[in-house]
């Protein structure tokens, strides 16, 4: 039960990205505990159709319209009229992108702010800080979207390296027509290449910065962690938990198991959610590129992100 002083402390963000729609509701207490009253992620899948053409189709276009008015409706019942609602890579690099900001504030009166990949990347630290997962060593952040991935090259005082790129999940499944059956070698060796020349000044950062672990935000480090807790018979839930340590060798024969497999094999797997079917092959073939470029051998799960970021950075 929250007292009156929690009700009028309550903060509010949206976090509008290519996949999926988050609002958070919670209070922050004087140590930066974030105490969740209300949260709700759709799947609206704002990029499908057209995140690589630039635009946003109709149909994702009318997805995302409703899944404001949802969280409007929300809002009003939790008596907040205030809410720090920013749309990353799906909106800002669409030609339609501002029609749908002006539509969102008339039907929903939720203003959106877009914001770039680097911003993206600034709020994504605050989150993992705000976890707890950061000390005096360097570590490497990474935060697969739906239409870009953030790397963050950071201890817990300072943010030392950081870049956006146009590598998000989504955009690398839309370039890829066949999710039936299993992925050729011959498909991942041109994308290792692509990977290997967009990320040349990441390689370079990683060389002099030399990270010591990378941690994983947003949903598909999440899944990483629910399909593996599964199979353990552990508990995780992304919701109540703030990080899952994994063992290096049962992370990296998850990637080489869903990077071989097809769509219905991973449809089967237990823990993996039907929006990350088949996004997650997409997620697990760069992943499994940073991590043999990287030599790291040390990785997290961190169930703060971008939203959670955003709400410790409100006034």
């Amino acid at each position: 039960m929250l007292t009156n002083q929690q009700i009028l402390n309550k903060k509010a963000v949206i976090d509008i990205g290519t996949n999926t729609f988050h609002l958070l509701i919670a209070t922050v207490d004087k140590n930066n505990n974030i105490n969740v009253v209300y949260r709700n992620t759709i799947p609206v899948k704002l990029g499908e159709g057209g995140v690589n053409n630039g635009y946003i189709t109709n149909e994702a276009y009318k997805r995302g319209i409703d899944a404001l008015i949802l969280f409007r409706e929300a809002l009003k019942e939790h008596r907040i009229e205030s809410v720090k609602a920013t749309a990353t890579a799906a909106v800002r690099g669409a030609t339609n992108g501002q029609a749908f900001i002006d539509e969102a504030l008339l039907k929903a009166n939720i203003k959106i702010e877009i914001i770039d990949g680097l911003k993206e990347a600034e709020y994504i630290y605050t989150g993992a800080k705000g976890a707890g997962l950061l000390s005096n060593q360097t570590d490497l952040i990474m935060d697969i979207g739906g239409g870009s991935v953030e790397f963050i090259l950071c201890n817990q005082a300072e943010i030392f390296w950081k870049k956006s790129y146009l590598l998000g999940a989504a955009r690398l499944l839309a370039d890829y027509d066949d999710y039936t059956d299993a992925i050729k070698p011959g498909t991942i060796a041109t994308m290792e290449t692509a990977f290997k020349n967009t990320l040349a000044d990441l390689q370079s950062a990683i060389e002099q910065l030399k990270p010591i672990k990378l941690i994983g935000t947003a949903g598909s480090f999440d899944s990483y962690a629910n399909i593996i807790a599964v199979r353990k018979n552990e508990t995780f839930d992304a919701s109540n938990f703030k990080r899952f340590d994994h063992n290096f060798h049962d992370f990296k024969n998850l990637l080489k198991e869903i990077i071989t497999s097809n769509h219905q094999q991973r449809e089967a797997m237990q823990g993996l959610i039907p929006l990350r079917v088949d996004m997650i092959l997409m997620a697990s073939i760069l992943t499994d590129f940073v991590l043999n470029q990287s030599k790291i051998t040390e990785i997290i799960t961190c169930t703060y992100s971008l939203k959670e970021g955003l709400l410790l950075s409100l006034d």
